[in-house]
């Protein structure tokens, strides 16, 4: 279940939130100690930083989340561990039980469960990508999992899992049950949103 306070995903918007609060106290703090401004000039300093945080924003969202998922999905190691034990949790996690550790696989998105659904069409779909993960890991003869060296903010190993050597990701891609992870969740709620569709 991710972590969503008033719409934001904490994952990712909460820590850049942090991030860009912070850049405008020191933006303002040096704009009030560098320089003697009028106050209609310290408008438009707030008004530029405000800008500037914006546009950065809007990049990282855009390009820098993408940019730095692929690269460290292609950078990681060629390392195959077995799971002995594993268990779905949803339509992207996967629990290794007797070792103690949650996977996060690393090349999809897949709808959430329950609380963590913004909408009931999301919901249903969730539980269709999980009962697909469990079909695919419990009739599998052999589960194993090549980590990254990344770990997400919910503390899940990101790593990629094979069902009897295929990739289970791309198997739910092509699937149409999950989609590519490219560092932003994805709008499952149709164009209106969840509002419109939260009884559905």
């Amino acid at each position: 279940m991710r972590l969503r306070l008033g719409g934001i995903d904490a994952c990712g918007d909460l820590a850049f939130g942090a991030a860009a609060f912070a850049a405008a106290v020191l933006l303002g703090w040096l704009a009030l100690t560098l320089v003697e401004l009028a106050i209609s000039d310290l408008n438009k300093a707030i008004m530029a930083a405000l800008l500037f945080i914006v546009a950065l924003h809007l990049s990282w969202r855009a390009v820098w989340r993408r940019l730095w998922h692929t690269a460290a999905n292609a950078f990681a190691p060629s390392v195959y561990k077995p799971m002995s034990s594993p268990r779905v949790i949803d339509g992207d996690t996967i629990d290794d039980v007797m070792v103690g550790v949650r996977y996060r696989l690393a090349n999809i998105d897949a709808p959430e469960l329950d609380s963590g659904a913004r909408c009931a069409m999301e919901r249903r779909a969730g539980e269709e990508a999980k009962a697909a993960m469990e079909g695919l890991i419990y009739n599998a003869k052999s589960v194993t999992v090549r980590p990254t060296w990344r770990t997400d903010c919910y503390g899940r190993k990101v790593a990629f899992v094979y069902a009897d050597g295929i990739d289970v990701g791309e198997l739910l891609i092509g699937a149409r049950l999950a989609v590519r992870w490219r560092g932003a969740r994805r709008r499952w709620c149709g164009e209106r949103g969840g509002f419109a569709q939260l009884a559905a």
